[in-house]
């Protein structure tokens, strides 16, 4: 009895985790790698993505890919891609700092002068969601 009891007391409080599918457009060349990561905020804006609530890296095959990043728990999230052609693990930049390799974020939004805000890329998961899904258009 105690532990239908406990059971029933959990049910609510059980969270419910969504699927986000990724659709990658626009890759050219088709060589090289692509960073992938999902982050909150606190780890939005750092180089090591090691600390990400996802992360990933998938050799380039063709010019789109679809990710599926499963079991996300409700909250805030933005997403970034870069087509990382040189295989030299970061999204390499010209002289001025111009990035020179494809790079994405979700809302496909685009920094002025820098990457967009965490507030800019954010998008938010609730426990109604299954699935969502992102298009993710590289720009050089």
């Amino acid at each position: 009895m105690k532990k239908i009891i406990l059971s029933i007391l959990l049910i609510p409080s059980l969270s419910y985790a969504t699927d986000i599918e990724v659709n990658i457009n626009n890759i050219k060349p088709i060589v090289g790698k692509l960073f992938i990561a999902l982050d909150v905020k606190d780890t939005y804006d750092k180089d090591d993505k090691s600390n990400s609530f996802f992360s990933l890296r998938k050799k380039v095959l063709a010019s789109s890919h679809k990710i599926i990043i499963s079991d996300v728990n409700p909250g805030t999230y933005a997403l970034s891609v870069f087509h990382d052609v040189d295989n030299n693990n970061k999204l390499s930049t010209n002289f001025f700092g111009v990035p020179s390799e494809g790079y994405g974020f979700s809302n496909n939004v685009v920094g002025s002068f820098s990457m967009p805000t965490f507030k800019e890329a954010s998008f938010i998961i609730n426990n109604k969601q299954k699935i969502i899904s992102l298009n993710v258009e590289l720009v050089r």
